[in-house]
């Protein structure tokens, strides 16, 4: 009985060596809206998106193979990039064993453009836009200044994010990733599993801070009928308010954790079971805040700058 040609085309290909796919340079321009928006899809290994003053998109780097090409299609004022695999000679029953080189790209678009990137095991850089900004990795670090709104969401990268007074809203998420954030202020989400969370945030209107094991370290001030809510497994709440304590409603409360704040007060313990509650009012304003967690610390404080 003999073997199908198939089986012997796969016991060949298992007995050769890996082939390394060899790379090569791109350098790809298009016209572009200057106010458009720019879609960055499908690229591993890293890519830097930069903003400039002229009307086109330039695509320009190293591509991961020899048979990778970019791919930029325009739809009214959205442009789409992506690196496809261009190589249709592969069929369904072969097995090709390749070592693919990661893509290296600096993607320059216009200043005013908004941008959306979604991306598989790369890490993205990006500065002087002024449009709104929705970032995405599974296993990259995304660094970016934003001049707007911004949403980052990674699985395993870090998020370092610089913000600028016109960011008004923050929404923020990782599983193991760590978080570095400066400025922003207005609405903010921010959702981590285990990754650390160090924030300098400018006055709150409304914000969420959810947590499983990670950290929050939280430096923002509360605008007067603002909202301030987290909630963690066994992440601790470290906070400082910028100025004097918000004239707010407090509501702190953990199973087995600490609460304590500068301010005097004092937390009670449950009349039932374990647990900590600490409840107060601070001046006349009209502001909340409301933490809760499970064995985590909370920590309340208040820093008024040297006259």
């Amino acid at each position: 009985m003999s073997f199908p040609s198939s089986l012997f085309a796969l016991l060949a290909a298992l007995s050769c060596p890996l082939a390394m796919a060899a790379s090569r340079d791109v350098d790809e321009h298009r016209s572009a809206d200057p106010q458009g928006q720019v879609e960055i899809v499908d690229v591993g290994g890293r890519v830097d998106v930069v903003g400039w003053d002229k009307p086109e998109i330039e695509v320009a780097g190293t591509l991961g193979s020899d048979t990778d090409t970019v791919e930029i299609a325009s739809a009214g004022n959205r442009t789409s990039i992506r690196v496809v695999d261009s190589d249709a000679d592969e069929q369904h029953w072969r097995i090709r064993l390749r070592v693919r080189p990661e893509a290296v790209l600096s993607v320059h678009v216009p200043r005013g453009s908004s941008l959306s990137a979604s991306l598989m095991s790369a890490d993205l850089s990006v500065r002087d836009l002024q449009g709104n900004q929705e970032l995405q990795t599974v296993s990259g670090t995304v660094t970016t200044a934003a001049a707007r709104d911004v949403r980052i969401h990674t699985v395993s990268g870090d998020i370092h994010l610089s913000a600028g007074p016109e960011s008004r809203l923050l929404e923020l998420g990782t599983v193991s990733g760590d978080l570095d954030v400066d400025g922003g202020r207005g609405d903010i989400t921010v959702n981590t599993v285990s990754g650390e969370g160090k924030l300098s945030l400018g006055a709150i209107t409304h914000a969420n801070f959810k947590s499983v094991s990670g950290n929050y370290h939280l430096r923002a001030a509360l605008a007067g009928e603002g909202l301030l809510e987290g909630q963690s497994v066994s992440g601790d709440f470290t906070i400082e308010f910028t100025g004097a304590a918000p004239a707010a409603d407090y509501e702190l409360h953990t199973f087995s954790g600490d609460l304590t704040t500068c301010f005097g007060q004092k937390s009670m313990h449950e009349n039932y079971g374990p647990g900590s509650r600490l409840s107060f009012r601070q001046g006349a304003g009209g502001a909340q805040v409301r933490i809760d967690t499970h064995s985590g610390d909370v920590s309340l404080c208040a820093h008024q700058p040297a006259s």
